[in-house]
């Protein structure tokens, strides 16, 4: 019974929890639900207003769930992975599956730090974390349901 969380500084850790609804909002708080469709037995978890609120984008865990076919865009904040399954959905990770997303992590920062013998795992890691860092803040704006109706 276990998920990972990536912090906004890139550091991983491993809960021996069952994840739920509840444990991820402990983590995330409301959330967002990131389908990943390389890897279609996980998903990740992130705070709904994230990038709205001023959390800090997290350049790693973006990258984590990039890499695994989430949305290419800025997550913010602390991320949340689980094991996924169509009929049950959240579910624990397998062992195997922690053990490869760790690889993954491991990888990622490496190759952040230049510390990879791929060059272009090296290329595509720093140009995906630029555009993680320098992507425009979505903007929202609250408009009233009589201006809305008048437009």
């Amino acid at each position: 019974m276990s998920y990972l969380v990536i912090d906004a500084d890139g550091t991983l850790h491993h809960r021996e929890a069952r994840p739920t609804a509840e444990t991820i909002r402990s983590e995330v708080g409301d959330w967002d639900m990131v389908r990943c469709h390389r890897d279609t037995s996980i998903r990740g978890w992130v705070g709904d207003t994230g990038l709205i609120d001023g959390s800090p984008r997290n350049i790693v865990g973006s990258l984590m769930l990039i890499t695994s076919g989430a949305a290419v865009q800025p997550y913010a904040g602390r991320v949340v992975i689980t094991g996924w399954h169509q009929h049950t959905e959240i579910e624990p990770l397998a062992p195997l599956r922690v053990t490869s997303l760790r690889m993954m992590h491991s990888c990622i920062e490496g190759a952040l730090a230049g510390k990879t013998d791929c060059p272009n795992c090296y290329r595509a890691a720093v140009e995906i974390a630029e555009m993680v860092r320098s992507a425009p803040t979505p903007q929202v704006q609250v408009v009233s349901l009589d201006d809305w109706a008048s437009r």
